[in-house]
């Protein structure tokens, strides 16, 4: 691969990254914000469902970002058998909390269909 392709990918990677990392904590801020907004005119219980709710956005936004910056950096920039098992449990860990924050946002897991289709 071309020196000038390897570097505009290794800058790509580094953007993510940082872009990645900005989501979890900006996320974080937020929902830990909008909890603590929630919590006085809605009460605790009600804002503690909201913040894990966002919180799990947050996480999964990000990690989509970071596995997407490890897959440039597996395949394109150090290709190596250590890389690729990263990614592979990135993507392991990436689909377990997508499917949890699911469960937890809409109280069913993503292979059931909504109630309203079950009572049919």
């Amino acid at each position: 691969m071309p020196d000038a392709v390897v570097q505009v990918l290794v800058l790509l990677m580094r953007w993510l990254e940082i872009a990645g990392a900005g989501i979890l904590v900006l996320g974080f801020l937020v929902a830990t914000a909008g909890c603590l907004s929630q919590a006085r005119s809605l009460g605790a219980v009600v804002a503690v469902a909201a913040y894990r709710k966002s919180l799990g956005r947050a996480l999964l936004i990000g990690l989509e970002i970071f596995v997407a910056a490890t897959i440039i950096k597996t395949i394109t920039v150090e290709p190596s058998l250590e890389g690729l098992g990263l990614v592979a449990i990135m993507i392991a860990i990436r689909t377990f909390l997508g499917w949890t924050t699911v469960l937890e946002i809409s109280g069913r897991w993503p292979w059931q269909r909504p109630q309203s289709d079950t009572a049919k």
